[in-house]
């Protein structure tokens, strides 16, 4: 029997379970911090793209060969794919903020590195940096954005988070291609008002609040590989096209300046940046146009684009076409059709699990155990995650 006046016993978890809100209070809305972030998104992947077209200024002070510049774009994904195998959980136990926080903090390092690099050998460690900087902030930024609008409009989210990373990758080879052709400095100034930039980003990021509770120290380490068994078939065949055509879109757009340059003999950087621009822009575009259609027909097309544009851009660089080079570098690599893993296509759940999956590298940010935002529930209008 209950004495009178007691309090009847409750459940621990609705005593003591204090939504994120309160503990982080926003100092701005969660609509105004959703595009705060896609600020910090946008600016943070820009960043990892600014030195494409400066190659040819580092070539000739240094004297390296083209291959060291494919070596340069390779240990950058060395660095994301590092970040993404010992950190893929990281923002799930320690919160979004902190490793978000973490990959301003690896921008603005890298950004450094590149500015008083001496040597190609530093160059190469600065693009670690950078690869470090993509790894923490793809994943994280994307839940991030997922989480700070309601579940309803997570598609939303997923396409602004499209339009944030490639776009963001697209503006820097074009902005940096401008100061290097219209500035003092080619391989500074940039990189100097770049630091403003990630200033202003930081500044941003503080006034979006937290979105993971409650929050503990986070284990760094190797998380193991694994693919679902429901779908499996069709998991490996998208992330085999996927991996192919980023493979090949990284590669070009890391080359693309030299061969304007060798081959074509454009030696206006601001071309140059332009050009690597236009073939990423041509990417956003294609995705958020062809997001409502399904999954399938968009990745055949876009295979096929693939195939019909290599051999134009060969004849191209044999002709020593510009206007050709153009075509198969819209037709090809630019559209390609490809689509984000959490972009819902036509007929396809935008549910939270399935938005907060585009990654840099697709189909192993796919493999890889990313945050896992299955366990996100509302309560009381308020994100918790257990």
């Amino acid at each position: 029997m209950q004495a009178p006046g007691r309090i009847p016993d409750r459940p621990c978890a609705d005593c003591l379970e204090v939504p994120p809100a309160e503990r982080s209070r926003p100092a701005v809305p969660c609509r105004a911090a959703f595009w705060l972030l896609t600020f910090v998104f946008a600016a943070t992947m820009l960043g990892t793209t600014l030195p494409t077209p400066l190659y040819d200024i580092y070539q000739a002070q240094w004297h390296f060969s083209a291959a060291i510049v494919t070596v340069t774009f390779a240990v950058y994904a060395a660095g994301v794919l590092l970040t993404l195998l010992l950190t893929g959980r990281a923002s799930d136990q320690a919160g979004r903020k902190p490793v978000l926080a973490a990959a301003l903090g690896c921008s603005a390092l890298s950004t450094v590195v590149f500015i008083l690099a001496p040597n190609v050998g530093v160059l190469m460690a600065g693009r670690i940096l950078s690869g470090f900087s993509a790894g923490l902030m793809t994943g994280t930024a994307t839940a991030t954005l997922t989480e700070l609008i309601p579940a309803s409009a997570a598609r939303r989210a997923s396409l602004v988070a499209t339009a944030a990373n490639m776009g963001g990758l697209g503006l820097g080879p074009l902005i940096a291609g401008l100061f290097a052709q219209y500035g003092p400095h080619p391989t500074v100034l940039v990189f100097q008002v770049y630091l403003a930039v990630l200033a202003v980003a930081g500044l941003c990021l503080f006034l979006v609040p937290e979105t993971v509770s409650p929050r503990r120290r986070p284990v760094i380490r190797f998380a193991g590989l694994g693919i679902p068994e429901r779908g499996r078939g069709e998991f490996v065949a998208a992330g085999g096209a996927g991996f192919a055509a980023f493979s090949l879109l990284g590669l070009f757009a890391g080359l693309a300046p030299t061969f304007v340059a060798s081959v074509l003999h454009e030696l206006n950087h601001a071309v140059q940046g332009a050009v690597v621009f236009g073939l990423l822009a041509v990417g956003t575009v294609t995705q958020l146009v062809l997001s409502r259609f399904g999954s399938r027909r968009v990745m055949m097309a876009g295979l096929g684009l693939f195939l019909a544009a290599l051999p134009l851009i060969v004849v191209a660089l044999a002709a020593a076409s510009m206007t050709l080079f153009l075509a198969g570098d819209g037709g090809g690599p630019g559209s390609g059709g490809r689509r984000l893993p959490g972009q819902p296509g036509h007929g396809q759940p935008a549910g939270p699990a399935r938005a907060a999956r585009p990654d840099r590298l697709h189909l192993l940010c796919a493999v890889l155990r990313r945050p896992d935002h299955s366990r996100r529930q509302r309560r009381g209008g308020h994100l918790v995650h257990r």
